[in-house]
């Protein structure tokens, strides 16, 4: 058959009215599988050996997809396999029911009766027979055009076309060659002739009626555009030509006339190439050959892939991407981010118009590949599916992601050698690096862990149904992103790899630390989850926290870093706490920083976090230890108590908790207050005050009220919702110092004195009054162990705050000045300049000579106007009590300033 011959067949396939296939497609039906999960049913139909295409547009593929439909009466969702997925879920599912639906509201009326029984009119039986025959039209045409049956119901009505007089009168017309029956006057007779019995027209009026209830039934459905009839197509004589859409032929003309509405007409233009992008059967049959100027008649062809939208993705990936913004959305920004395989991503963000959240939208170009490149890829995609390793130890993901990479780019490599195609080593990388993230990584997730601005990533349960949410800068916003069942399995099989703990019904939680994202994971499933499992990814930072950084984040305030700094360098013992994603963590790494490398720092941690390498890397002793979870209890890990006691074995050493929260607090305590804790004890707590904690350690947890106040100091973080905004703010909302008073029956509010505290107006940290007047026991506490007054200690505070503003400022116009790597070496030229300075300038010991600084300072405070700044709060207290003490805090500041200026010179590479 010739491609002219082949070309009008497919066009009177589609022609109005036509009801004929090919008995062999008749006789088929389309293989399909049934995947079922706790929470969603998917029908998915195999199209990849279908010579149709794959389209609703097309009659054959419609015919079946809601045979289909009318066998497996409720799925969520329907997806056509070919090249690319093709999801219809939701509102576009659930027309395709609908439409579904129509064949059985039309053949329900076959049985109807059409002539009342007690008619004796001759014509009785012939008028029976005429209205069966409508009806049969009609369930015919609804087998593969529901909305074509619509329309001509509705027009058969409009039109009065039932024969309305004796059969002598009239006759019925099928003209075959459109597949069309129409019913009219066939021959010229007398008026009176045609008059209609009043018994005639009330059982007219009686069949009308029950099309209208029919027309009425059909009328929910909305209205589809359609290409109108009677229309000629043009094609170019040109060849084949190959574009970047892969679409191969020119049309030289346009269609005059060729959208409309179901009922009503409507004009409009379009080319051909619109039309073969909807209807991708007949252009596949134009593409095949070179072809000459032909002429065709089109008849009217409803858009149904245009009216009923699915879901494309690619086949490598079952998580649905949302192309679509919703309407009740307004843009506020876009942006794009650099993910781990450097790629460009496109993200905008939208605000809800009747809610008051924000909806973020990520274009991970993957969903939009050419079809030549996705065919590779997933030539690729299988070959790796079927590889076996034998010697790769799979618990490293670091080592597994770059095995995948390199196989996945010989692969690709051997695949173009062996169908001649070129490609960049560019893209060579990005292929390589997309298989791999899909066969070993996190797929989809991992963009968006890449956002710098994005600090959670949660997925409830059921996940297939709701959408991923993101917590954008302090704020949560919903994503266009639907991980399917089949990715969080997948996901959480590794996870159980990577972490070597246990994970099912017996033990329904998993916990772990994903170091090359920088992303703690916390998954829960069945019985704990009955909806499936639930995800949330906790980003912390890849590089350690600095207390700079957390300047620049308006975290904390440069004084109050300062003072963070001293009561590290002083060893006190500290609890960070604040609710979850406060920042806990993130300050208590950048306070890890503030401890002198010379001492040797053990940490306990159920699940790590803490940036142990890189700072083993930078020079400090940290000695990382690993307990058991708080919540799994498996045999095969240490308590958390166990691993305190063994900590305390160890050594004089700094002691830090990843979390204070079990039986081994009475340990830790009853070490602190003894003294063999070693130099300090520093831990995080889940608390959102100062009397929590305590409320918690006392009465909970069982510490007496007595060894308690070997706590030096609590650290509140907060998450700040300014004015009542939606977007939250990590903020260190107090510092408070625990007091040496007897505290057995004391409220829990008088344990505590305020060092420094949060003004929401300002939002900054000022000064408590225990500060502004030198009277804080936990810096007089440790000058004391100094052997400094507690002037001498405030001015060490101020010049810390001085040095970290200073590194702050400098970070904003080159970040690198903030990392760990250049603030532990700021750290360290402090110590070493301020050591040399001790040497050559000893300073005066107030203690050795038997005076009480506390009460020198208390007395010459009452004589000071004690200044509130938030970066100087003791400023002016420590400028009027320097009796007695030598000022060489300028001389070491202009020392330091002068090396870090020359240091960010020559590390920018300036060498100015």
């Amino acid at each position: 058959m010739n491609i002219k011959a082949k070309l009008q067949d497919a066009v009177n396939a589609l022609n109005y009215g036509s009801l004929s296939v090919p008995d062999k497609k008749e006789e088929e039906t389309c293989s399909y599988r049934i995947k079922q999960t706790k929470s969603r049913k998917t029908i998915v139909i195999n199209c990849r050996d279908c010579d149709c295409g794959s389209s609703l547009n097309d009659i054959y593929c419609r015919k079946n997809i809601l045979g289909i439909l009318q066998k497996e009466v409720k799925a969520d969702c329907l997806v056509l396999s070919r090249l690319y997925e093709r999801d219809y879920e939701g509102e576009a599912l659930s027309l395709l029911y609908t439409l579904a639906g129509f064949e059985g509201i039309i053949t329900a009326y076959e049985s109807v009766e059409k002539v009342p029984k007690d008619c004796t009119l001759p014509e009785k039986k012939a008028c029976e027979l005429e209205r069966k025959e409508i009806i049969a039209s009609f369930a015919k045409t609804v087998e593969t055009d529901p909305l074509k049956a619509r329309m001509e119901i509705k027009r058969f009505i409009q039109g009065k076309m039932l024969n309305k007089t004796s059969e002598k009168a009239t006759r019925k017309i099928t003209e075959k060659a459109s597949g069309r029956t129409i019913y009219k006057i066939s021959e010229k007779v007398p008026e009176k002739s045609l008059e209609i019995l009043p018994i005639c027209k009330a059982c007219s009026e009686h069949f009308y009626q029950m099309l209208y209830e029919i027309e009425e039934k059909l009328s929910s459905f909305p209205e589809v555009s359609l290409i109108k009839k009677s229309e000629t197509w043009f094609l170019s004589k040109r060849p084949v030509e190959n574009s970047e859409k892969g679409i191969g032929k020119t049309i030289e003309k346009t269609i005059g006339k060729v959208t409309g509405s179901l009922i009503k007409d409507t004009s409009g233009e379009a080319t051909l190439a619109k039309i073969s992008r909807h209807f991708p059967f007949m252009a596949s049959a134009i593409r095949k050959e070179k072809m000459e100027k032909n002429k065709y008649v089109v008849d009217e062809l409803f858009d149904y892939e245009n009216g009923i939208r699915p879901h494309v993705r690619p086949p490598f990936s079952s998580s649905r991407v949302y192309a679509d913004v919703p309407e009740n959305t307004e843009f506020l920004e876009c942006y794009d981010i650099d993910n781990r395989e450097g790629r460009k991503l496109e993200v905008s963000i939208y605000r809800y118009i009747d809610r008051p959240e924000k909806f973020y939208m990520i274009r991970p170009p993957e969903y939009n590949l050419r079809e030549e490149d996705l065919k590779l890829l997933e030539k690729v995609r299988m070959r790796m599916i079927h590889h076996r390793p034998k010697d790769l130890v799979f618990t490293d993901p670091a080592v597994a992601r770059e095995y995948f990479r390199r196989m996945a780019k010989t692969l690709l490599e051997e695949e173009l050698l062996a169908s001649g195609e070129a490609c960049s080593p560019n893209e060579l990388e990005s292929y390589a690096d997309l298989l791999a993230r899909y066969t070993n990584g996190l797929g989809i997730v991992e963009d968006l862990l890449s956002d710098a601005r994005i600090t959670d990533v949660y997925i409830n349960a059921p996940a297939d149904k709701n959408p991923v949410h993101v917590v954008l800068e302090g704020e949560e916003c919903v994503s266009n992103v639907f991980l399917s069942q089949d990715d969080l399995d997948a996901l959480v099989s590794r996870f159980r790899i990577i972490s070597g703990r246990p994970f099912g019904e017996a033990v329904p939680v998993l916990e772990l630390n994903l170091e090359a994202f920088g992303v703690r994971v916390s998954v829960i499933g069945d019985p704990l989850s009955s909806s499936g499992l639930a995800y949330a990814f906790r980003k912390h930072s890849l590089s350690p926290w600095t207390l700079p950084k957390l300047i620049n984040t308006g975290s904390v305030s440069p004084y109050a870093a300062g003072l963070l700094s001293f009561l590290m360098d002083g060893q006190a013992s500290v609890l960070v706490a604040g609710e979850v994603g406060a920042g806990k963590t993130s300050l208590l790494s950048a306070m890890l920083l503030e401890i002198p490398q010379k001492y040797r720092i053990l940490t306990i941690e159920d699940t790590p976090e803490l940036p142990i390498e890189k700072l083993q890397s930078l020079g400090w002793k940290v000695q990382g230890m690993s307990s058991q979870s708080s919540v799994l209890k498996s045999g095969a890990e240490m308590s958390p108590e166990t691993a305190l006691r063994a900590a305390l074995r160890l050594g004089n050493s700094a002691l830090v908790l990843g979390e204070v929260r079990g039986e081994e607090v009475k340990v830790l305590y009853e070490a602190m207050q003894v003294g063999k804790a070693g130099n300090s004890v520093i831990g995080t707590i889940h608390g959102s005050s100062t009397v929590n904690v305590y409320e918690r350690i006392v009465h909970t947890l069982g510490v007496p009220p007595a060894s308690f106040k070997a706590t030096d100091a609590v650290i509140i973080c907060s998450g700040i919702r300014l004015e009542g905004s939606m977007k939250k703010l990590k903020r260190v909302s107090r510092i408070a110092e625990t007091t040496s008073a007897v505290i057995d029956n004391s409220e829990p509010s008088d344990i505590f004195t305020d060092i420094m505290k949060y003004d929401a107006s300002q939002d900054c940290l000022l000064a408590g009054k225990a500060l502004e007047q030198g009277q804080s026991e936990l810096i007089e506490k440790i000058a004391r162990k100094w052997g400094i007054s507690i002037d001498r200690a405030l001015k060490g505070i101020e010049l810390r705050a001085r040095i970290k503003e200073k590194i702050a400022v400098e970070g904003l116009k080159k970040p690198f000045l903030l990392e760990a790597e250049a603030v532990s070496q700021a750290n360290n030229m402090f110590w070493l300049l301020s050591d040399s300075m001790k040497k050559d300038k000893p300073y005066e010991n107030e203690y050795a000579n038997g005076n009480n600084s506390s009460n020198n300072s208390s007395n010459n405070s009452s004589n000071n106007s004690v200044g509130n700044s938030a970066n100087n709060p003791a400023g002016n207290y420590a400028a009027d009590s320097e009796a007695g003490c030598r000022d060489d805090m300028e001389p070491l500041y202009k020392q330091w300033e002068t090396w870090f200026e020359n240091f960010a010179k020559k590390r920018s590479g300036t060498g100015k």
